[in-house]
């Protein structure tokens, strides 16, 4: 039997409208929960603000706990890291052995950056649905 793993984060709901809430979360980084991070300057604290879907109203102030699958961080990694890396390796190469131009083939590695994120701006809502958060009440 396959298990869903999920992530969950604790937050704190900043705003809601209809079946969506803003909610309020701390991000840290390993550095940020070590016992010794006074004593070095990694301590990473930030905080971060989630839009998620929900099925019952909540207020501002509720806490709360989000919750989403952890294979969608991987496929979120795909789209902002690694495709994008392929293809300035891959425009890199072929332009290079096209014109023997490093120049050239440096400025359209970085170009061919340009039109991919428009591109994924222009589908945006597709990725806000398939990266979406769901809530549920805090327990605490």
């Amino acid at each position: 039997m396959s298990e869903k793993k999920q992530i969950e984060h604790e937050g704190i709901v900043e705003q809601s409208y209809g079946d969506y809430v803003t909610v309020r979360i701390l991000s840290q980084s390993a550095c940020a929960a070590c016992h010794a991070k006074g004593v070095c300057t990694a301590a990473d604290l930030q905080e971060k603000l989630i839009e998620a879907s929900c099925d019952r109203p909540y207020k501002h102030g509720d806490r709360v706990k989000l919750i989403g699958e952890s294979r969608l961080g991987l496929r979120a990694a795909w789209w902002a890291y690694i495709l994008p890396l392929i293809l300035m390796v891959f425009t890199l190469i072929l332009t290079f052995t096209l014109t023997g131009n490093e120049n050239l083939a440096g400025l359209l590695a970085l170009g061919i950056l340009v039109p991919y994120f428009l591109i994924i701006k222009i589908f945006n809502n597709n990725f806000l649905k398939t990266f979406s958060f769901t809530i549920k009440p805090s327990t605490e």
